[in-house]
This record gives structure tokens, sequence and C-alpha cells, in this order.
């Protein structure tokens, strides 16, 4: 039987949390399955793992201040060829720069990627475990910090 209040507590966060779908974008090369919250018009936020669910609760919070936040299924590749995949995603969805954020195999694919393009990365955010109370403030700072350009 499910308490009274810890039903109310589970079905405001499910309201309050943005309504993820899987989608799907293509490039020269291959299909990009991702996750996306917030306006297509905000500055982007690319958050990477190996779980999409490592950042549950990480996407709310950065959605509801504004910046567009994708978090891409990853395949399985080495580091070099999943940063070449973030930078081709960015391509596929228009996206000429953004913050990327990592966490444990995910904080290599970004510090790959934004070593293979530097230009494309206004803020790197990589932590060697799973995102923290913290996270999802530092990451918002790196992107009120970032030197946008577009």
């Amino acid at each position: 039987m499910v308490e009274r209040r810890g039903f109310l507590l589970l079905a405001a966060v499910a309201v309050a949390a943005p309504a993820f779908a899987v989608q799907q974008v293509s490039s020269d090369e291959q299909a990009f399955s991702y996750e996306h919250a917030g306006p297509e018009e905000g500055h982007a936020v690319i958050l990477l793992a190996a779980d999409v669910k490592a950042f549950a609760e990480v996407t709310a919070p950065l959605a509801a201040q504004g910046y567009r936040v994708i978090v891409p299924y990853l395949r399985s590749a080495d580091d070099a060829a999943l940063g070449q995949d973030v930078l081709e995603l960015m391509n596929a969805l228009h996206i000429p720069e953004a913050v990327l954020a990592g966490v444990e195999s995910g904080a290599r694919v970004a510090a790959r990627a934004a070593t293979l393009k530097p230009s494309r990365c206004v803020g790197l955010v990589t932590v060697n475990s799973a995102p923290h109370a913290g996270f999802a403030e530092a990451v918002a700072l790196m992107a009120e910090t970032g030197h946008w350009r577009t």
C-alpha cells in the first residue's frame, strides 16, 4: 500500500519533470538517438553517460533555466569515435556550440569531443562518478559563464 504523502510527492515530481521521448536524427554516417528537454532556442547543453538515466535529476533544473538539454544514447565504441559522434550529432541538430558535460565514461567522451573541435565547446564539466547534487549547478554555471559565439 502506498502512503498518500509519498504518492503525492511522486505525482508532483512526475508532473514537474519534462516529458522525454526518444528522438532520432541522422547524419551522413549514422542515425543518433537522443532525449531532449528545454526550448529549441536555448543554449545547448549535451549530457553524456553510458546510461541516459544517470541524468534523471539533472535535466529538469537545466531545462527550467532555459537550456536546450540533449542526452544522446551512446553506442559501443572507443572514446575517439564517440567524441566524433557528439560532433556529428551537433551538426545534425544544427548546434554550433554547446556545453559538454559527462559522467564516468561520458566524461572521457566529452573531453574527446572538446579536444577534437575546441571551438564547438564553450564549457566542459567532467565527473568521474555518478552525477551528484551539485552537478546541475556546475553545468548551469558553466553555461552562464561560457563564451557563446552564436
